[in-house]
């Protein structure tokens, strides 16, 4: 393991303050639908979410599209969000191009 792997790896298991713009939630179960395939977003903020079990080559940068819904709810939303992060795995971090409106307003409403 390299010296800059090492002192990653240290900096996430430390109590470091975090760097993200919006706050994350995992509840409610958020849904992103790409090419047909729904994944459950592991956590999710009106900047972006990060989803698992992502199966499709992509690589950091690529453009992504598809459709957002609350579990259990019947709308289907379109968005376009960026890869921006590949975790081992499948995990796929994302951050939102476009957010629907909706989706949007419920998601900062959770927040207060």
């Amino acid at each position: 393991m390299s010296l800059l792997s090492r002192l990653l790896e240290n900096l996430r298991g430390s109590d470091m303050p975090e760097l993200r713009h919006a706050a994350r939630a995992s509840s409610p179960v958020l849904m992103v639908d790409i090419g047909g395939y729904a994944h459950t977003a592991r956590d999710w903020s009106a900047g972006g979410a990060c989803i698992e079990g992502f199966a499709e080559a992509v690589a950091i940068g690529n453009i992504l599209s598809g459709h957002l819904y609350w579990a259990g709810d019947r709308r289907r939303l379109h968005f376009t969000a960026e890869v921006m992060r590949l975790d081992p795995g499948g995990a796929v971090a994302l951050r939102w191009l476009d957010l629907p409106l909706a989706i949007q307003q419920e998601m900062e409403a959770h927040f207060g």
